[in-house]
């Protein structure tokens, strides 16, 4: 293992793919989601950081580490969109946001 790998990363990867298999089991359940779409690729550009974070152990390392960031920024903004998708549209009356009447 390269020494800048810490096991922390590693073991973070691990679980956020756990999670993703989770979500890919659960994906009936979460299309359910108001504007599950934007939720779920705000995971997966979190997951693709996680990602980054492993291989800039390996090579490439300043340019990885910059794509790392930006996948953190991205999963940021995509999840401030999410919110905001969520709680500023009117949503039909008798609904909340779980869908439940």
């Amino acid at each position: 293992m390269p020494e800048t790998l810490q096991q922390s990363e590693l073991l973070l990867f691990l679980l956020g793919g756990c999670v993703l298999l989770f979500m890919a089991a659960q994906r009936a359940r979460l299309r359910r989601l108001p504007a599950w779409p934007v939720l779920a690729t705000a995971y997966c550009v979190l997951l693709g950081g996680w990602v980054l974070t492993i291989l800039e152990g390996f090579f490439w390392g300043p340019v990885l580490n910059v794509l790392e960031h930006v996948c953190y920024a991205a999963s940021s903004v995509l999840v401030a969109a999410w919110c905001c998708l969520v709680f500023s549209v009117p949503w039909k009356r008798g609904h909340d946001i779980r869908g439940h009447s």
